[in-house]
């Protein structure tokens, strides 16, 4: 939990940085003159050494300390001083130019004021960037009340990284606890879990110390039901070694019950990187001739209109329509029941339509819901909504909705599309889907696009 998106943090703050000292030599040489100039040609030899003492302090205190905090102007002054010493160790003999010694000075004072300042106002600039919105977690804290007061201390500390405690449940009746302070609203007891998580939006609930492992269990199992993340926040190091990926944090060590790579600010970044790299050129060279080839058919073979759009639910199960070429008579739309799937020789399908969703260029005009941020080139496929309470009695449904949906994925390269017929089927496609969420890579969804593509020229016996 803090651990993917402390160490984004130290990637983005240390490229910043890095970006920034470029910058210093070359506004020195555009404003002080000759000697300036000299001196910005004569200093690249020395800038690495700089960088590396930046990218060594943000490891360490990410990586080591984990300290995901925005720091104090102290702090900003110590981690400065910590990556010049890192950057003296490594440049050695390149770290002065004695041609230009007092410009050498003016230089690099400047170097220690841009640090200070980059370490003072970057991480409040990211969290603002990276934490907006639909990546604050809402999160409710289940626990006796002298525990939940801690925890609550130490997540008010890590607000910054998008965690809002709205309130707390306490695991059995207490009268002990009317006279704690917590600092939250307490919103019942442990048993009205489900309807204080639908109630309040939440979409984390946090475990406050050690519960018996049946109780863990239990609210495990109701986590994944309900499609939320459950946490559990222990102040015994390693309580339950084995069951959950454990991340210390002060007094505390934090049980995460699945990993989440697309948890990490950098990795969401290179991820939609990815998206508007394939989306765009896909939507000017592919979709758009394949819609006026589309629209020419559909005159001749089923007259109407050339999209069909349909609600799907995508990420923490949000309705949103989905873009698809109309592969069904119009007429369909009206006389079969919403959610009702295609079938083998489906007589919905007009014949050109069928060739489209053979070959799945049907989902081309999905790469519009790729722009708007509604989806991903790669992830889950988006179920119909009506479809959602029947196949979440796979009780690791909702696992599926902590990323994006995506044009294709994991289960789609691996043969488990088309029609569902059987509990089997459901469940095969939600296994592959949450071993995406928990392994996913960059290289992944390249190799995913590549396969995908492939599939498009060489369909499987399951595309209809």
């Amino acid at each position: 939990m803090f651990g993917y998106r402390a160490r984004g943090f130290a990637s983005l703050v240390a490229g910043g940085q890095c970006i920034a000292i470029w910058f210093v030599p070359i506004v020195a040489a555009h404003f002080s003159g000759a000697i300036a100039g000299m001196l910005a040609l004569g200093t690249g030899s020395m800038l690495w050494p700089w960088m590396l003492g930046i990218v060594g302090e943000a490891l360490w205190r990410h990586g080591v300390e984990k300290d995901s905090q925005a720091p104090g102007f102290g702090a900003c002054c110590v981690r400065t001083i910590a990556a010049a010493i890192l950057a003296c160790i490594a440049g050695g003999e390149h770290f002065a130019d004695h041609q230009h010694p007092a410009a050498t000075v003016a230089l690099w004072t400047g170097v220690l004021a841009l640090l200070v300042g980059t370490h003072w106002t970057m991480p409040r600039l990211l969290t603002k960037i990276l934490f907006y919105d639909q990546h604050i977690h809402r999160t409710i804290i289940v626990g006796a009340a002298s525990k939940v007061a801690d925890l609550a201390r130490v997540l008010r500390l890590h607000r910054p990284l998008g965690i809002h405690a709205v309130g707390w449940l306490a695991e059995e009746p207490d009268p002990l606890d009317l006279f704690e302070d917590t600092g939250l609203p307490q919103l019942g007891l442990a048993l009205n879990l489900p309807e204080v998580v639908r109630q309040e939006a939440v979409d984390q609930v946090i475990v406050a110390g050690t519960p018996p492992d049946m109780q863990v269990a239990l609210w495990k199992k109701e986590c994944e039901r309900l499609g939320v993340r459950l946490v559990v926040a222990n102040s015994l190091a390693l309580a339950h070694p084995g069951h959950f990926r454990w991340e210390a944090k002060g007094d505390w060590c934090f049980g995460v019950a699945y990993a989440e790579p697309l948890q990490s600010p950098v990795y969401r970044l290179l991820k939609r990187s990815l998206d508007i790299v394939v989306a765009l050129p896909a939507l000017m060279f592919v979709v758009l001739p394949f819609a006026l080839i589309t629209r020419f058919k559909q005159r001749r073979e089923s007259p109407g209109p050339i999209f069909y759009r349909q609600w799907r639910h995508g990420r923490s199960n949000r309705p949103f329509q989905v873009w698809k070429f109309r592969t069904m008579h119009a007429s369909s739309a009206v006389t079969v029941p919403a959610g009702v799937q295609a079938q083998r020789e489906d007589s919905r399908i007009f014949p050109f339509g069928s060739w489209l969703r053979r070959h799945s260029l049907d989902e081309l005009p999905q790469f519009l819901n790729v722009l708007t941020g509604e989806m991903s080139v790669v992830g889950p496929r988006p179920h119909f909504v009506e479809h959602t309470d029947i196949f979440a009695v796979q009780e690791q449904y909702h696992m599926r909705s902590f990323v994006k949906p995506g044009i294709t994925g994991l289960a789609q390269v691996n043969g488990c599309r088309g029609e569902v017929r059987s509990p089997k089927d459901i469940e095969h496609r939600v296994l592959w889907d949450i071993r995406y969420v928990q392994q996913w890579t960059l290289a992944m969804d390249v190799w995913l696009i590549i396969r995908t593509a492939g599939q498009v020229f060489y369909p499987p016996e399951q595309a209809y």
